[in-house]
């Protein structure tokens, strides 16, 4: 009875916080965020209790919260989240190997639990239980469990199913998946359907599984290309990927990128400190990896207000990783874009190399190659930009956290 698990880990932000004040999360009004950084601040994650009695969603803004509602308010504290997570993936060595885990996000993992079928002498059902016990036992955090005959539908199994089981773990096959499933409403309740995607295919008269599975393959990729093909096998439960098949995976072609959501609306004038810090760490990072671009991209968000935003891109003359060559070239991109309030900020580096000759148009990149080894020993703020003590620079600060959040 299926290939495959997906655990979750329930609210986990949330989770760790009310253990770690000894609060049942089930039974205390608990959100993660920082409300030092006003009304608007991100909702990390809202306890169990919560999301039950007033259906409170996480990553909503803490003015979103209604006023009547009294809740704690926990400031993130990422180094903790890090250390359970790392706690809950031991919990699981213990029963598999690493070689069948893939961690798909800091509170959640897929396991090939076929080959221990025979050595725990349980079905899939019952050794997916003997883990979520295992991590509730051992650290007081709940998870639900998707069971599947393939990693889809342990996942679809987990997202739209386990949350409604007493246990807290479902199963699907293709059987079951299509019955139960085919003809659920919400597109975007399914893994790798997003919003946009499910409008597009609103647009097209489709509306559930059983919709795109007759619409047919053909006519799918002529409307979405290679994500035609995907859509079509989901929509039947068909999903070959394998956990050996993503821990072989090498990507084509590698990028290094870096962004950045602004409190406040910036000028221009104020937003070029934010991207030249950002592209001073980024830099660091490039050469601390031996590595070299060929093309690099800006993009810049407008403030809500104005909305949408403008990506430019450029070929370089040559692969480059220094800081002041990169600089000039950046600059150029964001003379370009338009002088309006300014909310994100968002830069790449990509056509990544390891070619060495290329330093010979580069004769500071020693100078950088020893400002990553001092900072490497007394931290990233030992040598900094001048700019970053400006009154609107953030890297100082961010450089002390995780995440973009206190550690």
């Amino acid at each position: 009875m299926g290939q495959y698990l997906c655990i979750d880990l329930k609210s986990f932000y949330a989770s760790c916080e009310c253990v770690m004040r000894g609060l049942d999360p089930f039974k205390t009004p608990l959100v993660v965020a920082d409300e030092s950084r006003g009304s608007g601040s991100i909702v990390l994650a809202v306890s169990p209790y919560l999301k039950k009695v007033y259906n409170i969603p996480s990553r909503c803004r803490l003015f979103e919260i209604p006023k009547n509602i009294a809740y704690i308010a926990a400031k993130p504290r990422m180094r903790k989240y890090i250390w359970y997570s790392t706690k809950v993936y031991e919990c699981f060595l213990k029963y598999v190997s690493a070689e069948d885990i893939h961690v798909y996000s800091i509170d959640e993992v897929f396991i090939h639990i076929a080959p221990y079928l025979n050595l725990y002498q349980k079905d899939t059902i019952e050794i997916g239980e003997m883990l979520i016990h295992q991590i509730k036992n051992t650290l007081g955090l709940t998870a639900t469990c998707g069971v599947g005959e393939n990693m889809y539908l342990a996942k679809v199994a987990l997202d739209i199913m386990a949350k409604r089981e007493p246990i807290g773990i479902a199963y699907l096959n293709k059987d079951i998946f299509i019955s139960k499933l085919w003809h659920h409403k919400r597109l975007e309740d399914f893994w790798q359907i997003g919003s946009s995607t499910a409008n597009h295919l609103a647009k097209l008269g489709i509306f559930t599984l059983r919709d795109i599975a007759f619409y047919g393959r053909e006519n799918l990729v002529k409307e979405f290309g290679v994500l035609g093909n995907d859509l079509y096998d989901r929509a039947w439960g068909d999903d070959d990927v394998k956990i050996e098949d993503i821990k072989r995976y090498q990507p084509k072609s590698k990028s290094m990128t870096r962004g950045q959501v602004l409190f406040k609306d910036y000028t221009k004038k104020e937003a070029r400190i934010i991207l030249l810090e950002m592209l001073y760490s980024l830099s660091l990072d490039l050469i601390k990896k031996q590595q070299r671009c060929n093309t690099i991209s800006l993009f810049v968000g407008y403030s809500k207000e104005i909305g949408l935003g403008m990506r430019k891109n450029l070929t370089l003359p040559y692969s480059m990783s220094s800081y002041n060559r990169l600089k000039e070239y950046f600059l150029m991109l964001f003379d370009c874009i338009d002088n309006l309030p300014i909310r994100r900020i968002h830069i790449s580096f990509s056509g990544l190399t390891s070619d060495r000759q290329m330093c010979l148009f580069e004769e500071d990149t020693k100078v950088y190659e020893a400002i990553n080894s001092v900072c490497e020993k007394y931290g990233k703020n030992a040598i900094l930009l001048g700019l970053c003590i400006e009154k609107n620079a953030t890297l100082k600060v961010r450089n002390l956290q995780i995440g973009g959040h206190h550690e």
